[in-house]
């Protein structure tokens, strides 16, 4: 049968001339779109394109079963299709995708078309279409991404929301949803604003938002949300508009990270670079912020007026080294309480470290208003703190220093207070001193000299002169003191009450202590005439040399060296250095004395020893300070006490040595009351090395 039959017998061909086999073939030749006839399920005409599928030759396809085409996951579409071809439908054409048989992974498409024909009873179909293999191909590859972003929107531990303009919810991934709480229904459908955030805050973010869509602007923010637990979570956001079909915008799409934790810890490490780790007080950093800003605000306001109190805590070492650092912390924690309960909000109380502390009185109306602040801390100290089961009395040294325009910078406030509060503590602790300009000059001073003592030790300027110690009875020369003398290229000799506060405080009473051991013992040894083998010499031992580690080595390193004998070095320590801490003095005091050196007690009868302590203590002289010798004569009270000295060192069969002795009758009245040795400007002044051999002889 013909190809044009099949549409005679339809009544689609024309009638009236005959049709041209050739000419139709032809045109379907030549047309881009796939032409098959199919009858009972078989190919009867193929043209060109529909032969250039699957790559089955024409001849092969012809005769083939059309349902063999289909790929297996189309075949039941196709079924249904041609199932439902009845002449009842030849007038109703019927479209629809199938997926053609190919090579795995390159299956061909078509948009197909089937068309009954059909003529007395007969059925037969005009199938029509076109290759859309290219289309499907990119409508898979859209729907594969859109499903991996969906994946991974999904599972991405990020928030992830879509907002119409209105701040509606369109979609919520599932960790938006865990996160806060909630199931979809309750979110998607609701203002995200008023389902996020507090109430209060829920307003004007919503209108900021409608405000960023109204300009299409999605900035990068911030800002905390509530949980349905009531938890605030704080969330880093980023945002992009979106636009609809036409290109306005119609709502916003947000990626949030859930920062708090991050943000917590940021905020622990600004606290702690901030604050004290020990007391959690503001420490030097941030109190000198807050004082820069006072300052500021005093040059645009130079009426204001403020106050900085410089603070030192009496004695702290002695609670250190009796109780351990342990309570000494546990002290601290405590003094800043105490502090701070006697402050108001607006003052900032810092610790500066160690049993140092600052306050900043900020915009006082009067200057006595600090110096109530000051009586409240002194009147809340009178409370004991209890410490390790212990009552200690907390005392401060207080150096105070008000605002004015002489100062350029907080620094230099600060200064100032801490040289009031030195003040302060050299004129008796447990005072406060007010600044002033000459606090400054001698602080200045003082430097200075602090920089010549320093030169001084590497430019070998200090000498050593010796005083005479005789015997009462007949002035005989039994010893020598070393007293350290500055040799000033300028001055001439300067005596150590003028310079030796700063050669404790600032550490080079180590180096020139243990200069002053080893020349006094050289000095003893060496040189001529050679000082007779029964002569001695005392050296003192200040605080810090007492509580150093390496004394004993340092001692027997320089007998050794000198080739001194131990018995005719006399180290001198004075009364109150043993007090500071009389177990451990007791210690290294008979450390000492096995090394074969004599032991004095310097200053005895200003420190306060109780008579079970110099028991203890393996000395074997008593040196009477000279307070009590220059009171010699002036009432029998002050011979009742040097009586008193000189009869307990005999009972404990030690040696006394009376300190200060200028007159005649001085020395007759230490005689009589039976003291041995004295030294002083009766007998002799210091004098230098060579002098000193030639009173001797």
């Amino acid at each position: 049968m013909k190809v044009l039959d099949y549409f005679r017998r339809s009544g689609r061909a024309p009638t009236s001339s005959p049709p041209d086999e050739t000419k139709f073939l032809a045109l379907t030749e030549a047309s881009a779109a796939i032409v098959l006839i199919v009858e009972d399920d078989i190919i009867r005409f193929a043209n060109k394109a529909a032969r250039g599928l699957g790559g089955i030759r024409g001849a092969d396809l012809v005769g083939s079963r059309f349902s063999d085409l289909a790929h297996g996951d189309s075949r039941e579409t196709l079924r249904q299709r041609l199932t439902g071809t009845t002449p009842a439908s030849l007038d109703t054409p019927r479209r629809f995708e199938l997926k053609m048989n190919g090579a795995p992974g390159s299956e061909p498409w078509i948009d197909l078309t089937l068309s009954p024909i059909g003529h007395e009873g007969r059925i037969a179909l005009l199938a029509m279409g076109f290759e859309i293999t290219d289309r499907k191909l990119a409508e898979g590859a859209m729907r594969e991404s859109e499903r991996r972003l969906r994946d991974l929107i999904e599972n991405v531990q990020l928030i992830s929301v879509l907002l119409d303009r209105e701040g509606e919810v369109t979609f919520a991934n599932e960790y938006a949803l865990e996160l806060l709480g909630l199931t979809e229904e309750n979110v998607v459908g609701h203002n995200w604003f008023e389902r996020v955030l507090p109430l209060e805050r829920s307003g004007s973010m919503r209108d900021a938002f409608r405000e960023r869509i109204a300009k299409g602007t999605a900035p990068h923010e911030e800002y905390e949300i509530l949980t349905a637990r009531g938890e605030p979570r704080v969330v880093s956001w980023n945002s992009t508009v979106l636009h609809d079909p036409a290109g306005a915008v119609c709502g916003m799409a947000s990626i949030g990270a859930d920062v708090t934790e991050r943000r917590r810890a940021e905020k622990r490490l600004l606290h702690d670079a901030l604050h004290d780790s020990l007391t959690s007080l503001p420490n030097r950093a941030l109190f000198m912020d807050r004082l820069r800003r006072a300052m500021a605000r005093l040059k645009r306001r130079p009426t204001q007026l403020f106050a900085v109190l410089f603070l030192d805590l009496d004695r702290f070492k002695v609670v250190n080294d009796s109780l351990g650092h342990l309570a000494g912390d546990q002290f601290l924690v405590q003094i800043g309480r105490v502090l701070s309960a006697t402050l108001r909000a607006e003052h900032t109380l810092a610790r500066f470290g160690g049993d140092e502390f600052a306050i900043l009185l900020d915009d006082l109306d009067h200057k006595e208003d600090a110096s109530r602040v000051v009586d409240r801390i002194f009147v809340a100290l009178q409370t004991p703190i209890k410490v390790s089961g212990q009552d200690i009395f907390g005392t401060v040294s207080i150096g105070v220093a008000y605002s004015g325009g002489q100062y350029e910078s907080a620094e230099d406030i600060l200064r100032d207070a801490d040289t009031a509060m030195y003040q302060a503590k050299t004129t008796g602790k447990s005072r406060f001193q007010v600044f002033d300009e000459s606090m400054h000059q001698r602080a200045v001073g003082l430097l200075k000299l602090e920089h010549s003592l320093r030169r001084a030790a590497d430019r070998n300027e200090f000498v050593l002169h010796y005083q005479p110690i005789v015997a009462l009875s007949d002035e005989r020369t039994v010893g020598f003191e070393a007293l350290l003398r500055w040799n000033h290229p300028e001055r001439g000799i300067v005596g150590p009450y003028e310079f030796m506060h700063l050669v404790e405080e600032t550490g080079l009473i180590f180096r020139l202590g243990e200069w002053t051991l080893g020349e006094a013992c050289r000095w003893l040894t060496e040189g001529a005439p050679t000082l007779a083998n029964h002569l001695t010499v005392n050296v003192n031992l200040s605080g810090r040399q007492f509580s150093q580690g390496d004394l004993i080595e340092q001692v027997e390193t320089v007998l050794s060296a000198t080739g001194l004998a131990a018995d005719r070095l006399k180290l001198e320590i004075t009364e109150s250095v043993i007090m500071e801490n009389p177990e451990m003095a007791v210690d290294l005091l008979k450390r000492l004395r096995a090394l074969g050196t004599h032991l004095c007690i310097d200053d005895f009868g200003t420190g306060y020893s109780s008579l079970s302590y110099l028991l203890r203590f393996p000395a074997d002289t008593l040196k009477i300070d000279r307070s009590f010798v220059g009171a010699l004569g002036k009432s029998n009270r002050n011979e009742d006490i040097v009586g008193a000295i000189v009869s307990l060192a005999r009972s404990l069969d030690m040696a006394v040595v009376a300190e200060g002795v200028e007159t005649v009758e001085q020395r007759n009245m230490l005689g009589a009351l039976g003291c041995q040795y004295g030294q002083g400007y009766l007998f002799s002044r210091p004098l230098d090395g060579d002098r000193a051999r030639a009173f001797v002889q």
